[in-house]
């Protein structure tokens, strides 16, 4: 005799890790559980970003940012594209992961700036009962999450424990939070994971005064600018650009200083060459240029001319544009 046991659609499961319900059920946000569910539903294979926002209803960018939670999360680990498990403490029966660890002492925003800004460092998420402890014992947290949420509209429990993480662990006095979150609402960007990284870079950046903060977001308004323009002469579609891109369009542009009718030169020689818009390509032309003092249409022409000696190093034929990865140059380039 043969028996069966039918469990439905519970005949078809596959595996969460624990730590994921222990440590972050009650922290992560919506996009964050339904990214690490799909990831978990679909293993060893490749997949993009936007394969799972399309599966999941998001776009590409909303998919990375989450994904990219669970990694400062300590649950996955990434290696250029691959992903792979961190392997996990076990936690001894009976207690829970904030029982896990000893809980960090509490500290009060700091009133003035630290001349060493807290190192960014995985933490455990604080739970509902020390956030309640917290506000219970700080006004300038209580206001803080107030003017948050008039930033932000209503927390979640996720958004709440970044900002109180951006406070107590990184050292961010309350108003550069405060600008911090009103620079990723008007650049729509305020999932909790993007906000946390923004968190972070400041904090390693020094951005600790409301001055820092000020010509950080001049620096952030810069780069903006800038890769709009380089949009517009490439005639790209509305999107995020990647760090690379945004960096190489602000050199271009701020530093360069190439007008929009140059950079619309540069990337016709790239799409003649390559087929395709390619940061490295447009690099290498406006770096010749630049170094040989080139900053019309005209004066690239008359450079061109053969024979013509204006400078150092004046053929800009094709075969000497080679082709190289734009994440092979060197930082600062």
């Amino acid at each position: 005799m043969q028996y069966t046991l039918d469990i439905g659609a519970w005949n078809a499961v596959f595996a969460v890790p624990c730590a994921l319900v222990d440590r972050h059920i009650k922290l992560a946000g919506k996009e964050q559980l339904q990214v690490i569910l799909w990831v978990l539903r679909n293993p060893g294979r490749p997949f993009s970003a936007q394969e799972a926002g399309t599966a999941l209803g998001m776009t590409p960018e909303q998919a990375e940012e989450a994904l990219e939670y669970w990694v400062q999360r300590g649950l996955l680990a990434q290696q250029g594209s691959a992903l792979a498990p961190v392997p996990q403490e076990e936690l001894p029966q009976n207690k829970t992961a904030q029982e896990s660890e000893p809980a960090a002492a509490a500290t009060p925003c700091p009133n003035a700036p630290s001349d060493k800004p807290a190192p960014p460092r995985r933490f455990l998420k604080p739970d509902a009962h020390y956030l309640a402890a917290r506000l219970k014992e700080s006004a300038t947290l209580r206001q803080l999450l107030q003017e948050a949420e008039l930033v932000l509209g209503i927390l979640s429990p996720a958004m709440t424990n970044v900002i109180l993480a951006g406070c107590d662990d990184y050292g961010l006095p309350p108003e550069v939070l405060i600008m911090l979150l009103q620079y990723v609402k008007s650049v729509g960007k305020t999932s909790t994971a993007y906000v946390e990284s923004v968190v972070r870079d400041w904090s390693a950046s020094g951005v600790n005064t409301l001055a820092a903060a000020e010509e950080k977001l001049r620096l952030l308004d810069e780069k903006r600018l800038a890769w709009g323009r380089v949009a517009a002469a490439a005639g790209l579609a509305k999107r995020s650009p990647s760090k690379k891109e945004e960096e190489a369009a602000y050199r271009w542009v701020n530093e360069w200083h190439f007008s929009q009718e140059m950079i619309a030169a540069a990337y016709e020689r790239c799409v003649d060459n390559t087929g395709k818009f390619s940061a490295a390509y447009i690099d290498r032309v406006l770096g010749r240029w630049q170094r040989d003092g080139l900053q019309t249409p005209e004066d690239v022409e008359r450079a061109e001319v053969p024979g013509a000696h204006t400078g150092p190093e004046k053929s800009y034929r094709t075969e000497d544009m080679e082709t190289i990865s734009f994440f092979d140059l060197p930082e600062g380039m």
